[in-house]
């Protein structure tokens, strides 16, 4: 097994992203994988920053009082932006197989366009949208009030979580039209 094999690991179980998740180009795979692997660290974190908050709060009667900022502002946009890649590549989202299936060829090609450039066009406005955002907050210097119980982080740090998702399902969405339109989404 190559280094590169090794670094681009199949899902554990194999109905996640299908048969098909090898035949990917494997930039879309490092993309994925990596989108995959900083949504997973932002749900750890998440479970583990629960885990400390009901201890102090019922344990030591100290309750941490950051931690809802950290879990609204960084961690559940990090798992859901920073996912975005590895749910384009795993097909993991809405679909419908059943009727999709059932549609002659013809118009299954249409179907293919029309989700290409629905993907596309939702990328690009959660990419400016998210750039919009965080460099407002970067030039107006946008952040918490020193002493509140919001996380100690300047606004533009969390807001960028959304564009890099964004890019990052862009890139994976670009990079893989060919095949898309080819044949349809990765089927399990």
């Amino acid at each position: 097994m190559s280094a590169q094999q090794e670094l681009l690991p199949e899902p554990a179980d194999a109905t996640a992203a299908g048969p098909q998740f090898k035949d990917l180009h494997p930039a879309v795979r490092v993309i994925a994988a990596g989108s995959v692997t900083a949504a997973a660290v932002a749900l750890a974190v998440l479970f583990a920053l629960m885990l400390a908050e009901a201890a102090a709060r019922y344990l030591f009667a100290s309750p941490l009082g950051w931690n809802v900022s950290l879990v609204e502002r960084v961690l559940m946009p990090g798992a859901v932006f920073l996912a975005l890649p590895w749910m384009y590549a795993c097909a993991g989202h809405v679909s419908a197989g059943l009727v999709y299936s059932r549609l002659p060829s013809s118009v299954q090609t249409a179907a293919r366009v029309v989700t290409l450039i629905a993907v596309l066009g939702s990328a690009i406005v959660l990419l400016v949208a998210g750039v919009n955002g965080a460099a407002s907050a970067f030039a107006l210097g946008d952040a918490p009030p020193p002493g509140s119980s919001d996380i100690g982080l300047p606004t533009w740090v969390w807001l960028s979580l959304q564009p890099v998702g964004a890019l990052g399902l862009l890139a994976v969405a670009l990079i893989d039209a060919p095949r898309f339109l080819r044949s349809g989404e990765v089927e399990s």
